[in-house]
């Protein structure tokens, strides 16, 4: 199986900056998914009521057997990351709908159109092909919560994994640096 590549953050920021460029709804729709690890068809089927202006929050309905979560919605100093404006500027924007991110025709965004949109965005930001697949924005957060040293509970969490192993292929290390970590204890000695 081939790893999946995260986004480097100026990569994720490109992609972000591409679609609040031409769009509200997909700025609002892909950070969503980054910023709470979710699935294409996931984002798709976010309802209005999943979220709740009142507390800040955004109830995740997962699939694949994985773990459900009410989530906050979170700032951010950066225009693109932060979750409450983009919410904000798209609901005062966005048609009527029972749907928080709704399509033309049937209202809900099928995961085929929600990975067609970041591929799109993608390509205009410039990534390589290999990181134009949706499922790149969980990774992403999952990697960077990884490498700042985030417990493997808390991402299994986060990342709203049922089962522990899906949250550890985050934590592979290469045989050089198991060898330079063995060898940094045995000369402390």
């Amino acid at each position: 199986m081939n790893k999946m590549q995260a986004l480097t953050q100026p990569e994720l920021l490109a992609v972000l900056q591409a679609a609040k460029d031409e769009s509200q709804r997909d700025h609002a729709l892909l950070l969503l998914c980054y910023s709470h690890a979710m699935r294409a068809n996931e984002c798709g089927k976010l309802l209005v009521s999943d979220i709740s202006v009142k507390d800040w929050t955004i109830r995740v309905r997962r699939s694949k057997g994985s773990l459900d979560t009410t989530e906050k919605l979170m700032p951010h100093s950066n225009k693109l990351l932060d979750e409450k404006k983009a919410i904000e500027n798209w609901l005062k924007a966005k048609p009527e709908s029972p749907f928080m991110f709704p399509s033309r025709k049937t209202g809900v965004l099928s995961r085929e159109h929600v990975s067609r949109l970041f591929r799109y965005y993608a390509e205009k930001a410039g990534l390589p092909a290999t990181k134009r697949g949706i499922h790149a924005l969980k990774h992403t957060l999952g990697q960077a919560l990884a490498d700042r040293g985030t417990d493997i509970k808390t991402m299994r969490l986060i990342l709203g994994h049922s089962l522990i192993t899906s949250t550890q292929r985050y934590f592979e290390v290469s045989q050089s640096a198991a060898d330079s970590a063995k060898q940094a204890v045995l000369l402390s000695a």
